[in-house]
Parts: C-alpha cells; sequence; structure tokens
C-alpha cells in the first residue's frame, strides 16, 4: 500500500510556525491529530524529531530514549517526510512487530501524509509498507489449497474456485493440513475464498496481505494461503502478478519505506541486501529505528541455527515427499537416518566434557567431526533427487519441492557455520528440545548465534557499495537513529551506533505521580512460608510454584477492588493460564479474556479494550504494544520480574562482558537484569497512554523490596539487581508495601 500526499492547502497555521523551521511538518501533524489550531509537539517530541533532522543533514547516528506518550512516531515520520521534501532522500522506518506497523499504516502515516500535502502543496511525497514474502497471499499456494480444499485438482482459474468453496460443500484434504481446529474449518473456507478472490479481481490496490484480511484467522490457517520467500511465486504462470511484487514496486518507489525489525535482522545478520542496497528497491539515504531496543535480539534470533539428527530427519521427509517417494529418494533417506544417529553419538559424546548436558564449543573443538563431509555430501546428493521438481507444472510439487531445495540450503550454510570459529559469535551442544515426533525421540544438537550483533549491523545495515562505474565502487553511508521507549545505557554499543544515548523528558510525569506502584512487603508469617521452600544450611529460598499460588490470591483481591479493568502480566504461560482461570472462577461476573483464548491476539486486545470493565490476561508478548488508555486499564498487575532464566545464548553474553571487564556477577547483571528491566519498564509502561490517565501498578515481586534493620528481607535481590529493578517503577508518586493500602488507594482515587 502506497499513501501519497494530498498537495492541498488547508488552515493558516504557519504565522506560529514557519515553514522553513524544522518542526513546521510536526507541529501540522500534531494539530490535525489533536484538532487544536494552537497546539505544539510536546518538549521531548520536538527534541527528539530535531535530533533525528539533524542526523539526517549530518548522516551520522543519533540514539534516543523517549517515554511511553512522547510522539515518537510523528517525530519519525516528519523527520522522514521533510528529507523527503527538502532533499529528495530516502528514508526507511523499522518497527518492532507487524501490529505496530498496522497503527502507523491505520492511523500515524495518513496524518503526516494530510499535514505535507497542506504544508507543502508543490511536492509530492508517498509512504509504502513493507513486510516479509510470508505475510502475503502466495498466487500458487493460494491456488494449491483451493484445489485441495474443493477437490478440482485440474482447475487454475481463482474464480472458479471460489465460486465451488462459496458453495459450502464438504471441504476435501484437511488431513493434509497441520494445525488447524475443528472450529477454524469455515473460516478457512471463507479465507482462501477471499484470497481467490482477491487475485482474481487484479487489484492492485487490494495489499493482499494479514492486515488488510477481512476474515479472523490464526497462524495455521494463514500458512495455507502464503509462502516463505523460498517458495513464493510471482503468478506469472497464472496471469496474476504477486501481492509481494506489488508491495515491492511500491515500496521502490516510494519516498519513506515502513518495514519492521525482522527484515532488517535477515540483512544484519546473513547480510543478504534485501532493503539497504536492494538494486529492486533502490537507494535509501536514512534509517529509522523504532522499538530500538528489540532489534539486537531480533538480529541474534536471525542469526540463530541449530543442527541435530532431527534436522536430517524432517529435510530427509521433505526431500522424499517432494520426490514422490521414489525408491533412489527413499535410499538416500536411509542413508540420512544412519547418518543422523552417528551424528547424534558425536555429539552426546561431545557433552560429556560439559555441565548439565551442555558444553560449549571452543576455537579448536569439531563437535560433528567427521560426519561434517558426509552431511555435505547427503545434501548434493538430495539436490540431484530433486532435479527440476522445482519447476514442475504441477503446483503442489513445485511448491514441495523448493521448500525442500531451500532447506537443503540452509542445512548447508549451518553445518558451515558450526564448523567455522569466529568472533562475537557463539557456538554450543545441548539436548534439542523441540524433539522429533516422528521418531518419538530427543535428539543432541549443535548450535550456532551471534552474540555480538553490533558489528552485523555496522557492516551489513548502515551502509552499502555503489558501484558508480565499471572500475569504481563507493561506499555510502547512511544515517541512523535509533528510538525507543526503554534503553540501556549500552544500547549504541549494543547496535553498533556512533552516538552517546539521549533521554528526552517523559509528557506523563504528573500522571505517573497521581498514580501508584506497589510491592507487597513479605518478610515472615504464612505468606513468606508459601512464597519459600527450603534452601541450603537451612535457608529459605524463594519457591517459584508457591509464589504464584499466592500471587493469585492477592490478583483477585486486586482485581475485585477495581471491577476489571485490568492488565495480568505473568512470567510464565503455565501460571498465566493459571490467574485465568482462578480469576474466572473467583469473579464470574468479570469477562475475563486471555491471550490463550484463541484467534488472533489483535481480536483478544480489542475486545478487552472495549469492554471497561474486563480484564486482558497475558505474558510477556503482552508487556510490549498493548495500548489501552482510560479506565479500561486501570490496574496493571506484573506477577513477578521477567527475568529470562540461564541459557547458553546468554551466557555466552555474559561471558563476553565477562572478558571486559573481569566481574562476573556484574556481567551477569548487565544481561540477565538489564533485559529483564527494560521489559519491566515495558510493561509498567501500560498503565498511562495519556496524560488523564491514573492507576495502580502492582509488581507481587517482594524481592525487589530492600532489607531493613526493621524489616528484614532474607529473599531480597542483591542491591545493584534490585537498584537496576526499581529504576523501571521509579517514577510512581504513591508507593505501597501492604495489600490492605492498596485497596485504599483503588478505593479512593479508581
Amino acid at each position: 500500500m502506497t499513501l501519497a500526499s494530498s498537495g492541498t492547502l488547508a488552515d493558516l497555521d504557519l504565522a506560529t510556525v514557519p515553514i522553513g523551521d524544522s518542526s513546521a511538518l510536526l507541529t501540522r501533524a500534531v494539530r490535525i491529530t489533536t484538532g487544536l489550531l494552537d497546539a505544539k509537539p510536546r518538549e521531548g517530541q520536538d527534541a527528539l524529531h530535531r535530533a533525528i533532522v539533524a542526523a539526517m543533514e549530518g548522516r551520522g547516528h543519533t540514539a534516543g530514549q523517549a517515554p511511553t506518550g512522547s510522539g515518537k512516531s510523528f517525530a519519525a515520520l516528519a523527520a522522514a517526510f521533510l528529507a523527503a521534501i527538502r532533499r529528495g532522500e530516502r528514508t526507511v522506518i523499522s518497527t518492532d512487530s507487524l501490529a505496530l506497523m498496522a497503527q502507523l499504516q491505520d492511523k500515524d502515516v495518513p496524518i503526516v501524509v494530510e499535514a505535507a500535502g497542506e504544508l507543502y502543496p508543490d511536492v509530492s511525497v508517498s509512504a509504502a509498507f513493507m513486510k516479509g514474502v510470508a505475510n502475503y497471499i502466495d498466487p500458487a499456494k493460494v491456488i494449491s489449497t483451493a484445489q485441495l480444499l474443493t477437490g478440482e485438482a485440474g482447475t487454475f482459474r481463482y474464480r472458479d474456485l471460489a465460486d465451488v468453496l462459496d458453495k459450502g460443500r464438504p471441504l476435501h484434504g484437511l488431513e493434509q493440513l497441520y494445525g488447524l481446529e475443528l472450529d477454524e474449518l469455515e473460516p478457512l473456507r471463507r479465507l482462501v475464498s477471499w484470497a481467490c478472490r482477491a487475485y482474481f479481481a487484479d487489484d492492485p490496490d487490494e495489499p493482499g496481505d494479514r492486515h488488510s484480511c477481512p476474515i479472523e484467522h490464526s497462524a495455521a490457517m494463514w500458512a495455507t494461503v502464503s509462502s516463505p520467500s523460498s517458495e513464493a511465486d510471482d503468478g506469472s504462470r497464472f496471469g496474476v502478478t504477486a501481492k509481494v511484487t506489488i508491495a515491492r514496486e511500491h515500496a521502490a518507489g516510494a519516498d519513506v519505506v515502513i518495514t519492521n525489525h525482522s527484515i532488517l535482522a535477515v540483512q544484519a545478520a546473513k547480510a543478504v541486501p534485501v532493503i539497504v542496497g536492494s538494486m529492486k528497491l533502490g537507494h535509501f539515504e536514512h534509517i529509522i529505528v523504532d522499538e530500538a531496543h528489540t532489534l539486537p535480539s531480533h538480529v541474534r534470533s536471525q542469526g540463530a541455527a541449530k543442527l541435530s539428527g532431527g534436522t536430517l530427519g524432517r529435510i530427509g521427509r521433505s526431500v522424499t515427499r517432494a520426490c514422490g517417494n521414489t525408491s533412489a529418494s527413499l535410499t538416500w533417506r536411509d542413508a540420512g537416518e544412519h547418518l543422523a544417529e552417528e551424528l547424534d553419538r558425536l555429539l552426546r559424546d561431545f557433552t560429556l566434557g560439559g555441565k548439565d548436558g551442555l558444553r560449549r564449543v571452543k576455537e579448536s573443538d569439531r563437535p560433528l567431526g567427521d560426519t561434517e563431509k558426509l552431511i555435505k555430501d547427503w545434501i548434493d546428493a538430495g539436490k540431484k533427487h530433486l532435479g527440476k521438481n522445482t519447476e514442475s507444472s504441477d503446483v503442489t510439487t513445485r511448491i514441495r519441492a523448493s521448500s525442500a531445495k531451500d532447506a537443503l540450503d540452509s542445512l548447508k550454510q549451518t553445518v558451515e557455520a558450526l564448523t567455522r570459529h569466529r568472533s562475537g559469535w557463539a557456538r554450543w551442544v545441548e539436548k534439542d528440545d523441540r524433539g522429533d515426533a516422528a521418531k518419538s525421540r530427543d535428539w543432541w544438537g549443535a548450535n550456532v548465534s551471534p552474540i555480538d550483533v553490533g558489528f552485523l549491523l555496522r557492516d551489513n545495515l548502515y551502509g552499502y557499495d555503489l558501484k558508480v562505474d565499471d572500475d569504481v565502487t563507493e561506499h555510502v553511508s547512511l544515517s541512523v537513529s535509533a528510538i525507543s521507549a526503554t534503553m540501556p545505557s549500552n544500547y549504541p554499543f549494543q547496535a553498533g551506533l556512533a552516538a552517546q544515548l539521549v533521554k528526552y523528558p517523559s509528557p506523563f510525569n504528573a500522571a505517573y505521580q497521581r498514580s501508584g506502584l506497589y510491592i507487597p512487603r513479605v518478610v515472615a508469617g504464612p505468606d513468606f512460608g508459601q512464597i519459600t521452600t527450603e534452601g541450603w544450611g537451612n535457608k529459605r529460598r524463594f519457591d517459584v510454584r508457591g509464589h504464584a499460588q499466592w500471587a493469585t490470591k492477592q490478583i483477585i483481591e486486586l482485581v475485585r477492588a477495581t471491577g476489571g479493568r485490568a492488565l495480568i502480566l505473568s512470567a510464565t504461560a503455565r501460571e498465566g493460564r493459571a490467574y485465568t482461570e482462578a480469576l474466572r472462577s473467583a469473579l464470574p461476573r468479570v469477562k475475563v479474556h486471555s491471550q490463550w483464548d484463541g484467534g488472533s491476539s489483535t481480536r483478544i486486545v480489542r475486545e478487552w479494550r472495549e469492554d471497561v470493565g474486563s480484564v486482558l490476561v497475558g505474558t510477556k508478548t503482552m508487556m510490549t504494544g498493548v495500548d489501552a488508555p482510560g479506565e479500561t486499564c486501570s490496574l496493571v498487575v506484573i506477577d513477578r520480574v521477567p527475568r529470562s532464566p540461564g541459557n547458553p545464548l546468554d551466557e555466552a553474553r555474559v561471558e563476553q562482558i565477562n572478558e571486559r571487564i573481569s566481574n562476573v556477577s556484574e556481567a551477569q547483571r548487565a544481561v540477565y537484569a538489564v533485559d529483564a528491566a527494560l521489559l519491566l519498564q515495558q510493561a509498567v509502561g501500560r498503565l498511562i497512554r495519556t496524560s488523564s490517565d491514573t492507576g495502580l501498578v502492582a509488581v507481587l515481586d517482594p524481592r525487589m523490596l530492600k532489607a531493613t534493620p526493621t524489616a528484614p528481607s532474607p529473599l531480597a535481590y542483591p542491591e545493584p539487581t534490585r537498584l537496576t529493578y526499581m529504576d523501571a517503577v521509579r517514577a510512581f508518586g504513591r508507593k505501597m508495601t501492604t495489600l490492605d493500602e492498596a485497596k485504599a488507594f483503588i478505593g479512593s482515587q479508581l
């Protein structure tokens, strides 16, 4: 989808903000959205906007922490549009999720487009949205699924297939579709029919993406009409143009391209010019990264890979299926199964020198042993078996073969990554927790992932080589602006930025001063006994399961006091489900929504937002991006600090930091505690979304309170860690440590 400025002049408010001022466009956007002709950008919003503009003009870097509600989106969009208006320069804006992209698409971008058209009627500025391939309906996958469901294998006309689906006949081939629930079958019929008609109409203004789809659907349902990049079809054989191709064409002609972190992360981690340096999309001069604190983790995720015997088994079955289970392919698959057993033996033996069934791979180690060459030979043989099936006229065969070939290519890259030592990367061997359902067993897995992603971002994303002529190549550096509501102090280093972190003021200080923070103090009595268990040396230690049972009672009492109007955020899905059932049982008159109710999370959040007296229960996925200003979210409960458990990747990050500072405890805090504090701060930010909001945040983690001579707390976090967590909640003006105080605050303020 492309949005272009209208080019019509509206009201005359330029007397107060001259058009030459860098903030003129931002000011106009603020006035449109508020409906007030004398409205001005917030202090932090205007300062952030000017910092981005300055970074663009100097082709430099800036990193800004702007609290929730600062108006980061308008500040970034106005700067990007201004670069296009003044200098004809193009900008990539990336955000953390598709949900945030939807907010920009539906709300923020149209307002800035309108403002630009009014202030600069002689300049046309356009914005386009670009998502991953799997977010668009795929021409071949739609045909294949429609043929399967209708039983019309010889029909290739979208309209004819849609007509058959709409007749309501029994669906065929459901056993070949995975992950679907019984109540999703009729919605699936409507989804596939919609996808067929989207291509039959061949309307370039129909995006054909998940956001625009009018049928509520699950991820499993969407997978029946979409394909990953390796299987994507251009649609030419069916007389249509793939929706993703249309989106790319819109992006190629747009001044501002809005995408998500996953796409940037692919480019950074794999050195593939997906956006920056792409010949199809053209040249860009600037990158703005919103919700920038999550970008490093996206890069680590995209750069991570795993190899196990189960991997070989899954790929073997995929290839033989694509080959039609020929005898030659079955023989090749059997060889792969023998190879999988040998690989599993080597990896299991390798971990014998490790701890808790896990061992880091050092520079001199060869965990794959002689299987490295055998696996590569097996991969090459698999490709020969696939032959020209990737070009088959049969849609299903071509899709299966393309997917299998991509899996073999990816496997080869994984083997090479696992056998090569690289600075800034971690390799380790552990039990593969995915297992192998087909074999009813677990496998040992070799893993690889980047740790230090700053150099990947700097080398693969923040610039590109431009060929000036046959003999001359020029390196082009982009300006980079990273902005987020929460950022660790060392974020510029993590992200490879040549900038210092700047913290901008919050517009909601007064709202936070009116609102309350409840952290229960538990130092003795039955409550203390319930949340602790016996530890070494007769000392009590924190008990997660006992704490969850205790927290359940606290949550019920708090929600009863507010009459609903709450967001409950749990550290784990198991505990979240338990809180959901307990609330429904104890408070039957309060509608309780949860992220496990089925259907899209967008719908679940929307229903909660529109039902003022209801409750929403979720986990870490709802600690960011959930926006419900007003009374709907008067209470936010966080059961405990969302600290990640120990894992090989974060331990590698700890080790890397410890090599620099020689302090293991401080290195652990810099990784685990800082990451948890950022997520805690995001979760707390769900309460205050406008200057008129007031409410209570309850963090039901007694370990956050400092031990005192009169109130000793054997559970208190180590003081540096505790202070790190408390920094995330210091803005509140009213603080309380007992349930009675919290309920009294709710009664008097809410």
